[in-house]
């Protein structure tokens, strides 16, 4: 495909306050956190030039992140939006706006916020359908070369299956969670899920599943075969935001030569990076030098099998 973007990389979503409460009943107060931020760290994990295009407040614990990002064209906010994580015993989560932020899509950034030019490469990250369908339709007017998206299972009950297939078939990279693809075929296996997607996108340069613990799955446009990358084994602390970064990764990835293979491995290990601590850390701190051996050991693990 000979897609090379080497600049302008932008991930489009929110940036959210996390206040946690574990299983334990110990708490963590204002943690920085938003699948924005999560996404274009996990592009910066890669050097890339990334900018976080969420709109925030002065309350935000910006400390140490905005070496790694730009933020400088995010709309500004009189506060953030701020989140409760609840934590289980097994490990997994449920994040719930807090009262006084409710209101997603005011915490969502709109058209007014694409600058041309600037996003070449642009990830959406799960937002209200109505704000990424605009943010889309702004970005292939404004010459946007790649464009990658995601969606919150939570959302997905309101969306319905004909507007996501609205939007599958007009970007590069689809990439939804296990998560959201039982959301959208209840029942089916995540491969099951990706051979239905690939059905309704059948057009669509890269459609990846991201699976958690498991890995991925994806499948390249005309390719016989389908692609799966393990997670990176690294000991996993907490897995909030991996989903994100994986996303950001992988649009890094895929911009280097638009392969699919190469996307795939770029996501998994951004997320590796993200799982190792809780919160942002573990991105903030990574080096270009361990992500390309995690990646060079990575590539000796995938495998391809008959779609």
């Amino acid at each position: 495909m000979g897609v090379v973007v080497s600049s302008g990389y932008s991930a489009f979503g929110n940036l959210s306050i996390d206040d946690l409460v574990f299983a334990d009943g110990t708490t963590k107060w204002r943690v920085p956190g938003g699948n924005a931020m999560y996404a274009a760290l996990g592009m910066a994990v890669w050097q890339a030039e990334a900018h976080v295009i969420a709109p925030f407040g002065s309350d935000y614990p910006m400390e140490g992140l905005d070496v790694k990002v730009d933020v400088s064209h995010s709309p500004r906010l009189p506060n953030s939006l701020r989140n409760w994580g609840l934590y289980e015993d097994d490990g997994s989560r449920h994040f719930i706006f807090r009262f006084a932020t409710r209101n997603w899509e005011a915490f969502s950034p709109r058209a007014s916020a694409v600058v041309p030019g600037l996003q070449v490469a642009a990830h959406l990250a799960p937002m209200p359908w109505p704000v990424q369908a605009e943010l889309l339709a702004t970005l292939r007017d404004c010459g946007t070369r790649l464009i990658s998206i995601d969606f919150d299972d939570r959302d997905l009950a309101n969306t319905g299956l004909p507007r996501v297939t609205e939007l599958l078939r007009v970007v590069d990279l689809f990439l939804p969670s296990r998560q959201d693809a039982a959301a959208m075929f209840p029942g089916a296996s995540p491969v099951e899920a990706l051979r239905r997607l690939r059905e309704l996108g059948p057009d669509v340069p890269l459609i990846g599943i991201k699976c958690g613990a498991d890995g991925s799955i994806g499948h390249a446009v005309g390719s016989a075969d389908l692609i799966r990358v393990p997670a990176v084994p690294v000991e996993v602390h907490d897995a909030t935001g991996a989903g994100d970064t994986f996303c950001g990764g992988a649009l890094v990835g895929f911009s280097i030569d638009g392969e699919a293979v190469d996307a795939l491995l770029h996501g998994a290990v951004s997320a590796s990076f993200c799982v190792e601590t809780l919160g942002p850390a573990g991105l903030a701190g990574a080096t270009q030098e361990i992500a390309e051996e995690r990646l060079e050991a990575l590539r000796q693990r995938v495998e391809l099998q008959p779609i």
